[in-house]
């Protein structure tokens, strides 16, 4: 598992999938912590498949399911809101 330390930037985990970043050693920075723990959540519902596209400064996390795009948000509670397709 890779440490990315201190020179990572948060938009370098922007098109990773969660499971991905699920197993990441990312700095301790809160933006980082969030994004992680999203991803965690995302991974442990069946959504790992999922690619991040947005953090919000608000701590929301936006994934898109990468077989139809459609978005997914996470919240900082851990609470997923999952797009309705028409």
């Amino acid at each position: 598992m890779p440490d990315f330390g201190a020179g990572l930037s948060v938009d370098e985990l922007i098109g990773v999938s969660a499971a991905q970043i699920s197993v990441l050693r990312l700095p301790a920075d809160k933006v980082f912590q969030q994004a992680l723990q999203a991803a965690r959540r995302m991974v442990k519902t069946g959504l790992g498949s999922h690619l991040l596209v947005e953090l919000w400064e608000d701590n929301h996390s936006v994934w898109n399911d990468p077989n139809n795009g459609l978005p997914v948000v996470v919240s900082p509670d851990g609470s997923i809101t999952r797009s309705q397709s028409n």
